[in-house]
């Protein structure tokens, strides 16, 4: 799903790397990002997940700050591993 739909912008599962060719000039070639999904995570994951970027998601303030945090820890971490 592209990541201007909210709803699943912040999904763990449509989060992948892709190249920037790819990701740019080719618009996340999503059929086959699609196909990948259902690959790795099961049979229907990209079904899920278009269903789930239309519906409105509205996050309260807690699971904000939540993913802020645990996104920053994550930075830290890698910031930390990689050295800088």
């Amino acid at each position: 799903m592209s990541r201007a739909c909210m709803s699943t912008r912040w999904n763990i599962l449509n989060v992948q790397f892709q190249c920037k060719r790819c990701n740019g000039s080719r618009s996340g070639e999503q059929y086959k990002f699609s196909i990948r999904l259902d690959e790795l995570y099961g049979e229907g994951t990209a079904e899920r997940l278009l269903i789930e970027s239309k519906q409105t998601r509205k996050f309260t303030r807690d699971e904000l700050e939540e993913m802020y945090h645990h996104y920053k820890r994550k930075v830290d971490e890698l910031k930390s591993t990689k050295g800088l």
